[in-house]
């Protein structure tokens, strides 16, 4: 028979494992979500590019770059500016809800049933050892029942925490976005100013 040292050890550690599989898969998206909501220097996002390191695209140089590509749409088919920057904005957004946000959430949900698993099995071997009087079998009943429900909490915390985190660096990446934009449509707006005031017929002075 197994000792009551070992017997807890092992059964801590299969439910620690049964932890790390949805929890290590969370880690691997947000990591790349990480990537994609980093902000990008201004000067870089005026040549509409990112540095060329071979990293995931940040969401906002895509943004940039739908957002080119419908203002121009949107003056030809008459569309106010600002809805085609919102429009744009929400579609980057769902974006990284679709590729990051949704993975994450469906991973961090895995956790709190995988601990009550654990811990109802845990209570279910419990009884079991208490009616066998076998002292090594209760001890890992009483480790698998606890630390399952422990590891499962704690791991689903550190992922909704980092998606939390995300999404501001996602808001944060966007207004710098938003802020570009700004600028250049002051611009057109004095351009078009500048072009109303100016007289189209005037005289030539003798």
């Amino acid at each position: 028979m197994l000792g009551d040292e070992t017997m807890t050890f092992l059964v801590t550690g299969v439910a620690l494992a049964a932890v790390c599989v949805p929890f290590f898969q969370g880690i691997r998206i947000s990591l790349a979500g990480w990537a994609a909501t980093r902000r990008v220097p201004s000067e870089e996002l005026r040549k509409n590019r990112a540095a060329d390191d071979g990293k995931t695209e940040p969401l906002a140089c895509l943004m940039l770059r739908v957002l080119q590509k419908s203002l121009r749409e949107g003056e030809r088919e008459g569309q106010p500016s600002d809805f085609v920057f919102d429009a744009t904005r929400q579609y980057v957004v769902n974006e990284y809800e679709h590729n990051y946000a949704r993975l994450i959430t469906m991973y961090a949900s895995l956790l709190p049933p995988i601990g009550f698993i654990g811990t109802t099995g845990g209570m279910l071997i419990l009884f079991l050892s208490m009616h066998l009087a076998d002292d090594s079998l209760e001890l890992g009943a009483l480790a698998i029942a606890l630390t399952s429900s422990v590891f499962a909490l704690v791991a689903y915390a550190a992922l909704e925490g980092l998606k939390i985190r995300i999404y501001a660096r996602l808001l944060e990446s966007l207004r710098d976005v938003e802020v570009l934009y700004q600028k250049a449509d002051a611009r057109r707006e004095q351009a078009s100013a500048d072009r109303s005031a100016k007289p189209l017929g005037a005289p030539a002075s003798a």
